[in-house]
Protein backbone atom coordinates (compact mmCIF):
# COMPACT_ATOMS: atom_id res chain seq x y z
CA UNK A 1 0.00 0.00 0.00
CA UNK A 2 1.34 3.43 -0.91
CA UNK A 3 0.24 6.76 0.52
CA UNK A 4 1.00 9.90 -1.45
CA UNK A 5 1.58 13.42 -0.15
CA UNK A 6 -0.06 16.66 -1.23
CA UNK A 7 1.49 17.55 -4.59
CA UNK A 8 0.02 14.73 -6.68
CA UNK A 9 1.87 15.35 -10.01
CA UNK A 10 5.38 15.31 -8.60
CA UNK A 11 4.50 12.93 -5.77
CA UNK A 12 3.28 10.27 -8.15
CA UNK A 13 6.58 10.31 -10.07
CA UNK A 14 8.56 10.55 -6.83
CA UNK A 15 6.62 7.73 -5.15
CA UNK A 16 7.61 5.40 -7.99
CA UNK A 17 11.23 6.58 -7.72
CA UNK A 18 11.20 5.94 -3.94
CA UNK A 19 9.67 2.51 -4.48
CA UNK A 20 12.42 1.74 -7.02
CA UNK A 21 15.10 3.03 -4.63
CA UNK A 22 13.70 0.81 -1.87
CA UNK A 23 13.57 -2.24 -4.12
CA UNK A 24 17.10 -1.56 -5.38
CA UNK A 25 18.36 -1.25 -1.79
CA UNK A 26 16.73 -4.54 -0.78
CA UNK A 27 18.03 -6.30 -3.91
CA UNK A 28 21.60 -5.06 -3.30
CA UNK A 29 21.33 -6.21 0.33
CA UNK A 30 20.13 -9.71 -0.56
CA UNK A 31 22.86 -10.13 -3.19
CA UNK A 32 25.54 -8.48 -1.00
CA UNK A 33 26.33 -6.04 -3.81
CA UNK A 34 28.52 -3.71 -1.76
CA UNK A 35 28.89 -0.98 -4.39
CA UNK A 36 25.13 -0.60 -4.98
CA UNK A 37 24.31 -1.10 -1.31
CA UNK A 38 26.65 1.61 -0.02
CA UNK A 39 25.57 3.96 -2.83
CA UNK A 40 22.00 3.84 -1.48
CA UNK A 41 23.04 5.92 1.55
CA UNK A 42 23.55 9.65 1.86
CA UNK A 43 26.96 10.64 3.21
CA UNK A 44 25.06 12.16 6.17
CA UNK A 45 23.05 9.01 6.97
CA UNK A 46 22.32 7.59 10.42
CA UNK A 47 21.17 4.10 11.43
CA UNK A 48 19.71 2.40 14.48
CA UNK A 49 20.50 -1.32 14.10
CA UNK A 50 18.10 -3.83 15.72
CA UNK A 51 20.59 -5.70 17.93
CA UNK A 52 21.89 -5.00 21.40
CA UNK A 53 25.51 -5.32 20.25
CA UNK A 54 24.93 -2.52 17.75
CA UNK A 55 22.72 -0.50 20.09
CA UNK A 56 24.15 2.98 19.60
CA UNK A 57 23.35 5.24 16.67
CA UNK A 58 25.73 4.95 13.74
CA UNK A 59 26.39 8.26 11.98
CA UNK A 60 28.06 8.93 8.63
CA UNK A 61 29.27 6.58 5.93
CA UNK A 62 32.40 5.39 7.76
CA UNK A 63 30.60 4.24 10.93
CA UNK A 64 27.73 2.79 8.92
CA UNK A 65 29.96 0.90 6.50
CA UNK A 66 32.18 -0.43 9.29
CA UNK A 67 29.11 -1.76 11.10
CA UNK A 68 27.52 -3.34 8.02
CA UNK A 69 30.73 -5.15 7.10
CA UNK A 70 31.17 -6.32 10.70
CA UNK A 71 27.64 -7.77 10.81
CA UNK A 72 27.71 -9.07 7.23
CA UNK A 73 31.27 -9.92 6.15
CA UNK A 74 29.67 -11.31 2.97
CA UNK A 75 29.75 -7.75 1.63
CA UNK A 76 33.54 -7.81 1.41
CA UNK A 77 34.35 -11.53 1.35
CA UNK A 78 32.66 -13.34 -1.52
CA UNK A 79 33.78 -16.74 -0.14
CA UNK A 80 31.33 -16.31 2.73
CA UNK A 81 27.83 -17.50 1.94
CA UNK A 82 24.63 -16.46 3.68
CA UNK A 83 21.13 -16.82 2.29
CA UNK A 84 19.54 -13.57 3.36
CA UNK A 85 15.76 -13.49 3.04
CA UNK A 86 14.25 -10.03 2.98
CA UNK A 87 10.64 -9.88 1.89
CA UNK A 88 9.05 -6.55 2.81
CA UNK A 89 5.37 -6.74 3.75
CA UNK A 90 2.78 -4.04 4.36
CA UNK A 91 4.94 -1.37 2.73
CA UNK A 92 3.81 2.21 3.13
CA UNK A 93 5.44 5.14 1.30
CA UNK A 94 4.78 8.65 2.56
CA UNK A 95 6.12 11.64 0.62
CA UNK A 96 6.77 15.13 1.94
CA UNK A 97 8.40 17.24 -0.79
CA UNK A 98 12.07 16.07 -0.88
CA UNK A 99 11.66 13.57 1.97
CA UNK A 100 10.09 10.11 1.88
CA UNK A 101 9.37 7.68 4.68
CA UNK A 102 9.12 3.99 3.83
CA UNK A 103 7.90 1.55 6.46
CA UNK A 104 7.43 -2.20 6.22
CA UNK A 105 7.49 -5.45 8.17
CA UNK A 106 9.71 -8.51 7.85
CA UNK A 107 9.39 -11.97 9.33
CA UNK A 108 6.44 -13.59 10.97
CA UNK A 109 5.67 -16.45 13.33
CA UNK A 110 7.56 -15.85 16.57
CA UNK A 111 9.08 -12.52 15.59
CA UNK A 112 8.23 -9.39 13.66
CA UNK A 113 10.84 -6.99 12.37
CA UNK A 114 9.91 -3.40 11.62
CA UNK A 115 11.86 -1.16 9.28
CA UNK A 116 11.65 2.57 8.70
CA UNK A 117 13.75 4.06 5.92
CA UNK A 118 13.86 7.82 5.50
CA UNK A 119 14.96 8.98 2.07
CA UNK A 120 15.95 12.47 0.96
CA UNK A 121 16.24 13.69 -2.59
CA UNK A 122 19.87 14.63 -3.28
CA UNK A 123 20.81 15.75 -6.80
CA UNK A 124 17.63 14.16 -8.20
CA UNK A 125 18.41 10.79 -6.53
CA UNK A 126 16.63 9.32 -3.52
CA UNK A 127 19.22 8.46 -0.84
CA UNK A 128 18.76 6.88 2.58
CA UNK A 129 19.30 9.50 5.27
CA UNK A 130 18.08 7.31 8.16
CA UNK A 131 17.29 3.65 8.68
CA UNK A 132 15.63 2.46 11.87
CA UNK A 133 15.36 -1.27 12.48
CA UNK A 134 13.55 -2.86 15.42
CA UNK A 135 12.48 -6.39 16.27
CA UNK A 136 9.58 -7.71 18.30
CA UNK A 137 9.38 -11.19 19.76
CA UNK A 138 6.15 -13.01 20.39
CA UNK A 139 5.46 -13.11 24.16
CA UNK A 140 6.26 -16.49 25.67
CA UNK A 141 3.44 -18.21 27.51
CA UNK A 142 4.26 -18.47 31.19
Amino acid sequence: MMTLGLNSKSQSKDSLAVLNATQSFVKSFISFDWKSFRNAFSSRATIFFPTWEQGKRRTGKKEIEDTWTEIFPEFIDSTKKFDLKIEPRDMLIQLFEKTAIVTFHLGGGDYLSRRTIVFIKENEEWKIIHLHASNLSKPKDT
